[in-house]
């Protein structure tokens, strides 16, 4: 015959390029089954690893003791372990309620270091805390460890009208951690802790108020749950995230790299109008701090300890709000008679910058032992004889 057979086969370039479109689809879609269920259990091991590293937080019971005008306090002669993903260490309290050996009867000059965690120094032993290692390194002075977790200034000055003035310090040394402890000053309940603490109001003619007290022993309720740095932060200025962006930033891949997480669009103007009161209690309460420091004759150096983020990561919006509160500071306590100051996070970022990294631990985000050594040299540079 010369025609085609009415049983030929058809064109067989088109019935190619039509089985070469289905294996694309199915190769498609085969890719992108293979990266969703890759990314389902990257996230499902990381969101147990995270799980993990929360539940391995385990303090020995009873260091903390309920006190009716200060929140809480340590428990003298109290000795046990603290255990976290971080660490293994133990922290041992002397008869006086503080961390370290009880100070010997000497005519040393003394220094007395108030502060919150930082300065008691979680994560890390008895023998690594800047203040055990500031004692190694001095000669004829003793630093004692006036350091209690969770505490800000408000809660710090009274125990140093109560407690450490009974040590009779010849310097008073205030650790602000620049991450919270403004924050927690106009707080009845710290912003990372349940347990009630006092606080002090500041009224227009410059007085200062003390509230709370008794404190109460009620945990924190619901209601205050809901508080965050970060909202306290941002305020109502910046738009909020949208329903996708909540969504997206809620997975824990992408809350490790830092996506459709909150950034701050702003400048100094808005945080200084955001924090006008927080820093005018703070220096309320300076003043209050320098009047007993000149009433027990000590002298007064601030310290201005930053949290991991300004020092690791300094374009975030944490590394922004505590660059401002650090500059403030700076400022104002530099014109505050008898006041003297020691920039510790200008110095510890610094560090961080010419490679000397492992500052802080990476999931409890307190100062690990490397970075315990370095702020004992960064202040026994300023304070040692």
């Amino acid at each position: 015959m010369n025609g085609k057979s009415k049983y030929a086969v058809g064109n067989p370039g088109r019935a190619a390029q039509r089985l070469s479109a289905r294996h694309r689809i199915f190769a498609i879609i085969t890719i992108f089954l293979s990266v969703t269920a890759s990314l389902a259990a990257i996230e499902w091991l990381l969101s147990y690893q995270r799980q993990m590293i929360e539940r391995s937080d385990q303090l020995q019971p009873g260091m903390i003791l309920y006190d009716p005008r200060l929140g809480w306090r340590l428990k003298p002669n109290w000795f046990g372990s603290h255990k976290h993903y971080d660490y293994d260490v133990y922290y041992s309290i002397n008869k006086f309620g503080f961390r370290g050996p009880p100070p010997p009867q000497t005519d040393k000059l003394r220094f007395a270091l108030v502060g919150d965690s930082f300065t008691f120094g979680q994560g890390v032993g008895d023998d690594q805390t800047f203040v055990h290692l500031l004692n190694e390194a001095g000669k004829g002075t003793e630093f004692l460890n006036f350091g209690v977790p969770g505490y800000s200034t408000d809660q710090q000055y009274l125990m140093i009208r109560e407690r450490v003035g009974l040590f009779k310090p010849d310097v008073l040394v205030l650790v602000v951690y620049l991450a919270n402890d403004l924050f927690d000053n106009e707080r009845q309940y710290p912003l990372q802790g349940d347990h009630a603490k006092p606080y002090f109001h500041l009224h227009p003619d410059g007085g200062l108020e003390l509230l709370n007290t008794p404190v109460p022993t009620e945990s924190r309720p619901a209601a205050a749950r809901t508080d965050s740095l970060t909202n306290l932060v941002l305020g109502e200025s910046q738009p909020p995230p949208t329903t996708l962006q909540r969504w997206l930033g809620g997975f824990e891949i992408t809350r490790r790299l830092g996506m459709f997480q909150p950034v701050y669009r702003g400048d100094d103007a808005d945080f200084e109008a955001r924090f006008s009161y927080t820093l005018a209690l703070f220096r309320a309460l300076v003043g209050r701090i320098s009047e007993s420091a000149r009433e027990l004759q000590a002298e007064l150096t601030v310290a201005l300890l930053p949290g991991r983020s300004f020092v690791e990561n300094p374009e975030g919006l944490s590394a922004g709000y505590q660059d401002f509160l650090r500059r403030s500071l700076l400022r104002d306590l530099s014109t505050m008679a008898g006041v003297k100051v020691i920039d510790l996070a200008g110095a510890l970022r610094e560090a961080q910058q010419q490679g000397k990294g492992g500052l802080y631990y990476p999931n409890d985000g307190h100062l690990s032992p490397q970075g315990h050594l370095l702020l004992a040299r960064l202040i026994g540079e300023r304070l040692l004889p």
